[in-house]
């Protein structure tokens, strides 16, 4: 039988309710199996309870980790049981997690009792080996998974910056982990240093030969304006996984980019999996277009963009593009948000045409001043369009339509 030696690396508390009375940690360990994280939902109890309560959460898990990695790794061993799971350093990390908690209690009873007058909880989180003390023994693969670890606690918190150091901490012990490199590119990704991004993407694809890592390193070149570099990775991906959508999607993504039609590649994505696809266009489809984020002058405000979608005040609208429901540009500096016509018109079309919302919309441009209408035009114009680009919507029209 194998003994797997399971390292706690950190806890943060999630979210709690008053009214029901429960509490929800997020955690993190690291084992002879790799690295998990996932969360756990507790009723409030005492802290002893809720500390055997929180660790046979962590020992199931673990449990499912192994089993899976033998799995992988084609070991036919018996079903796992927590016998062979031992927990480094059980009686510390009991210790820490009882402390832990009975702060969290103090400060949840005591703010049940305020009546609404206070209900943040300020104790949150615990890194179990935040003393140097305790982090020095460590053998440098466990050192990795604590530098992996607190950096992706900062990117869960939005602290992207903060989140580099401890990456790079990771890296230099294993600079070729897959994971450590995936998540330093969507740090530099957040911060928008898309060449920097570049090489963690290409290792992090190259160890883990994976569709959607093909894909991340394509998405990133589309963000660089390189359309033909993502294309020939999206070649490459629909060659090496014919049975994904990625492929397709991106492709349908570098279309919508180069002007071209789009809309008969989602169309056959939504036809075998319109669950999937709507996913997908609701957090990955980016609508900014070449050409226009640029320059002020082909911009809208709030107030014209609010007219032609048909909302009764801007700030209905102003609330879904800061839930990035919507595209938009928002200046920080000037506080000003901005909004593209053709991006706005492609937005009202993909939401229409694959359900992404309840309700559907239209666009007035009857709503729109002469000014407003020459605002939103880029320099060559829509009547400006090449032949080929006609061409192209033309037969997307045709296919439309014989479907």
């Amino acid at each position: 039988m194998n003994f797997f030696n399971l390292h706690l690396l950190s806890t943060y508390l999630k979210k709690w309710s008053y009214m029901d009375n429960r509490i929800t940690f997020n955690y993190s360990f690291c084992c002879e199996a790799g690295y998990d994280r996932s969360h756990v939902d507790m009723r409030i109890s005492s802290p002893a309870n809720m500390v055997n309560e929180f660790l046979n959460h962590v020992f199931h898990r673990a449990k499912d980790k192994i089993n899976q990695f033998n799995d992988r790794n084609q070991q036919n061993e018996e079903p796992t049981n927590g016998a062979n799971i031992i927990l480094v350093n059980e009686p510390e990390v009991k210790r820490k997690l009882s402390v832990f908690f009975a702060k969290i209690l103090k400060e949840f009873n005591m703010n049940k009792r305020s009546h609404g007058r206070t209900r943040i909880i300020s104790t949150r989180s615990l890194d179990f080996y935040y003393n140097d003390f305790e982090f020095e023994p460590l053998n440098d693969e466990i050192k990795f998974y604590v530098h992996l670890n607190r950096g992706i606690n900062k990117m869960s918190g939005d602290l992207y910056s903060n989140a580099v150091e401890d990456l790079k901490n990771a890296l230099a012990m294993k600079p070729d982990d897959p994971i450590a490199n995936k998540h330093m590119a969507r740090v530099l990704m957040k911060l928008r240093k898309y060449d920097d991004a570049i090489k963690y993407l290409e290792i992090y694809a190259q160890n883990e030969q994976s569709d959607i890592s093909l894909h991340h390193l394509a998405i990133v070149y589309m963000q660089l304006g390189e359309l033909d570099k993502a294309e020939a990775i999206y070649d490459e991906l629909e060659k090496k996984f014919p049975d994904s959508f990625y492929g397709l999607f991106g492709k349908a993504q570098v279309a919508y980019k180069q002007g071209k039609g789009y809309r008969q590649k989602l169309d056959k994505i939504y036809k075998a999996d319109p669950e999937w696809l709507t996913d997908r266009l609701r957090n990955e489809w980016n609508f900014s277009l070449p050409g226009y984020a640029d320059d002020e002058k082909y911009m809208w405000n709030a107030a014209t963009a609010a007219r032609y979608l048909g909302f009764n005040r801007p700030f209905d609208l102003t609330r879904k593009a800061f839930n990035n429901e919507i595209p938009s540009y928002f200046d920080s500096e000037k506080g000003t948000i901005r909004f593209v016509r053709a991006e706005l018109d492609a937005w009202v079309d993909l939401v229409n045409r694959y359900k992404l919302e309840p309700q559907k919309y239209q666009t007035h441009e009857d709503r729109l001043t002469e000014d407003e209408k020459r605002r939103a035009a880029r320099k060559r114009g829509r009547k400006a369009k090449s032949k080929k680009e006609k061409s192209e919507e033309a037969n997307e029209q045709i296919e439309e339509h014989v479907a």
